[in-house]
């Protein structure tokens, strides 16, 4: 159950917090090869294990030789993944929105990409329309930007903001572009661009520049805060984010686990509307016996005027037929999923060459 309380909580929270960034916010992963692989099922295997990602490739396709391709060494995972992609004449492909990775045969495609630190900017489609009553031709650049899945995302422009259009003659162009944030739900989103000014002399976009903003945790963090025979643990504290299990209680049939989490100073402003984006990803597990996981869905924030600690109050029962136990017995234990310290960063991007029409 959310209360009221929720949002404004949450917004005060991350309003007065904007937590000190890391040396490199959201840096990329780095990968490297001990030795130049010759065929692609080496070189993908070697980027599964350097970049903890599992990268996929149907079997026919192990065996495709590397066309002049030198390896590399403590490169980006997007950089080094897109250098085997085009050694091998294969491109990547994204399932399970974003989550799963693979390289697929590069056929007819011919799409374009740019790769930028943890984030990859794909041209997907151009479309062209005549707007005749303003005697204009605008061109609608459709882009797809997706990052590694260990980064959680939870702000991201829906436009970039671009600062240079071309065209092969050289024509005057005019892009439009940023406005509004969203909240994506995989690790994918997409973006528009309007391009006014080709003409049919264009050929292509020679150089389509601009950057978005991004505002993400480098991953998830998780706190094992076990009440053995309802002793209360010790705070724990991961990457600056500590987590206190304050209270577990039972209230008749009800048990209630109080959670204060206290993050560093210095996180990202959050609009009223947008608390519940960061939200989503704080939660309790109860964990039993043999392996068995419960996400506690009940829960409520009673403190909106004192954000700091954040406080969450969870509450759940015992329950035989579902398998929920004492948690204070023994083989159980509490799990609390948060995210590390969010990062606001400015993404820049180039595509070059992309097609029209």
């Amino acid at each position: 159950m959310r209360t009221v309380a929720a949002v404004a909580l949450i917004t005060a929270t991350l309003g007065a917090l904007p937590a000190a960034d890391p040396p490199r916010p959201l840096s990329p992963t780095s990968i490297s090869f001990e030795k130049s692989p010759a065929v692609l099922g080496e070189a993908v295997d070697s980027i599964s294990k350097a970049a903890g990602v599992k990268v996929s490739v149907a079997p026919n396709l192990l065996k495709t030789p590397l066309k002049d391709f030198k390896g590399f060494k403590a490169v980006p995972f997007w950089e080094g993944l897109q250098a085997t992609a085009d050694a091998s004449g294969t491109r990547i492909a994204l399932a399970k929105g974003g989550r799963e990775i693979g390289l697929v045969p590069r056929g007819a495609s011919r799409e374009v990409a740019s790769t930028s630190g943890s984030f990859r900017v794909v041209a997907q489609q151009v479309t062209g329309r005549a707007l005749l009553t303003e005697g204009i031709t605008v061109h609608e650049v459709g882009l797809l930007v997706h990052w590694e899945p260990r980064l959680r995302v939870y702000r991201i422009d829906t436009a970039p903001k671009i600062s240079e259009v071309k065209d092969v003659p050289g024509s005057k162009l005019v892009a439009d572009g940023g406005g509004s944030q969203v909240l994506p739900s995989d690790a994918t989103s997409e973006m528009r661009v309007r391009v006014t000014g080709l003409t049919r002399d264009s050929e292509r976009i020679k150089s389509l520049a601009g950057v978005f903003t991004v505002t993400a945790a480098e991953k998830m963090l998780a706190f094992d805060l076990a009440a053995p025979a309802g002793k209360l643990p010790d705070a724990k504290k991961i990457e600056g984010v500590t987590a206190a299990l304050k209270r577990l209680e039972k209230k008749g049939n009800t048990w209630e686990v109080v959670v204060d989490v206290l993050y560093p100073e210095g996180l990202p402003h959050f609009e009223s509307f947008q608390g519940e984006w960061w939200l989503r990803d704080n939660r309790l597990l109860l964990l039993g016996p043999g392996g068995k996981t419960f996400v506690l869905d009940d829960y409520e924030f009673p403190s909106p005027d004192s954000p700091r600690p954040l406080r969450v109050i969870y509450r759940f029962k015992e329950d035989a037929a579902k398998g929920i136990g004492n948690p204070t017995g023994a083989g159980w234990s509490f799990v609390y999923e948060t995210p590390a310290p969010l990062s606001e960063v400015k993404v820049p991007f180039e595509l070059k060459d992309i097609p029209l029409p």
